[in-house]
């Protein structure tokens, strides 16, 4: 599945919000290859995104409201979506475009407004030589089936969303080389990893005298492993479902908070490396190293937290590829110089550190 185009209202902190995931020109010699759907060279997406911005400024939220949207469109459930509304008194609305693996893009469209919740559903076959803007001027209504998005795939790697991080239907063995791979990258100690025969879904840890084991990708016993390594088994779980599955949308939101710099940037690679046709990552950080990777400029979104007129916060999303034209242009030179507005407001700090120098 991919997400071309989304529109949020009343939903978190989001108001009036709009963020797009196409982009119109043929990047040449690109590192990620095939940003465009299967035989549809014109129908182009990022494949790979790189979302930054400072702390507060929407990048977990978004995550959030995705997954709820999906949700609600695949199993008819609104109480996720409808809880994320800061204003109860007012329409929470939303508007997601997407392809599936049919060759269709999907428009749907709608509100949850006091516990009640409407959508439209809106579709257009994708021809050979269309792209997305051509597409969407060609959608219209549709009455789906009730099973016709049962199938949408998503995976997001979130501390506080456990349905969506278990082992069901991976391949064991796959899942242990990348086990073995990642804890032993962070651990050298914990290289003896082992498939346990007596639980279901499980794994062993075996370090010395002691066992530690991850039971339907769960750690059981927290206490073993650093903050670290921990992380690395969600990390280790989320690479895995890359590279079993095709036709999914991730989103990884900041799991690699206690992972060495150099590591973060060598798993990222290794995740677009893995991602397959229909496929799209989502990848929120807040590591700067991050932006000295050879990556298309559109591949690097920021998401930028500002009062407006009214006094209220809006967030806004900021594309380097809108800012920076030329090759020779510096991703990290323009974060630097806050060329897209998405540093901290540190102005407070500075008043602190004045007020202790006087």
């Amino acid at each position: 599945m991919v997400i071309l185009n989304v529109k949020l209202d009343n939903i978190y902190g989001f108001k009036n919000f709009e963020i797009n995931f196409s982009y119109p020109k043929k990047i040449v010699n690109s590192l990620i290859p095939s940003e465009h759907l299967p035989g549809r060279p014109n129908f182009r997406y990022k494949k790979a995104v790189i979302l930054m911005g400072a702390n507060a400024s929407g990048k977990t939220t978004l995550g959030k409201a995705l997954y709820y949207i999906f949700e609600l469109i695949r199993t008819r459930d609104i109480y996720g979506l409808w809880k994320s509304s800061p204003n109860k008194n007012k329409k929470a609305t939303y508007m997601i475009d997407f392809v599936m693996d049919d060759g269709k893009l999907y428009r749907v469209k709608g509100f949850s407004e006091s516990g009640q919740e409407q959508f439209t559903v809106y579709s257009a076959e994708i021809g050979k030589n269309d792209s997305y803007e051509k597409s969407v001027a060609m959608l219209q209504p549709v009455y789906p089936d009730n099973n016709l998005f049962r199938e949408l795939k998503y995976r997001f790697a979130y501390p506080d969303i456990s349905q969506n991080t278990g082992t069901e239907g991976m391949d064991e063995n796959q899942l242990l080389k990348v086990l073995h791979a990642i804890l032993g990258t962070l651990d050298p100690t914990l290289r003896e990893i082992t498939i346990a025969r007596e639980l279901k879904n499980s794994f062993i840890i075996r370090r010395k005298d002691e066992e530690i084991i991850i039971q339907d990708g769960k750690l059981l016993n927290r206490d073993a492993l650093s903050s670290g390594t921990i992380e690395g088994i969600d990390i280790a779980l989320f690479l895995a479902d890359i590279m079993h599955r095709n036709g999914s949308f991730y989103y990884c939101d900041e799991h690699f908070s206690y992972i060495q710099s150099d590591i973060e940037k060598r798993i990222f690679g290794i995740m677009v490396d893995y991602l397959d046709d229909y496929d799209q990552l989502i990848f929120t950080t807040h590591n700067t190293d991050m932006l000295d990777l050879n990556l298309p400029k559109h591949s690097y979104a920021f998401l930028r937290k500002k009062r407006d007129e009214n006094g209220e916060y809006q967030i806004t999303p900021v594309y380097a590829s809108e800012y920076l034209k030329r090759n020779t242009d510096s991703i990290r030179s323009a974060v630097e110089n806050d060329i897209f507005a998405s540093l901290p407001d540190d102005s407070l700090l500075d008043q602190l550190d004045r007020e202790f120098s006087a």
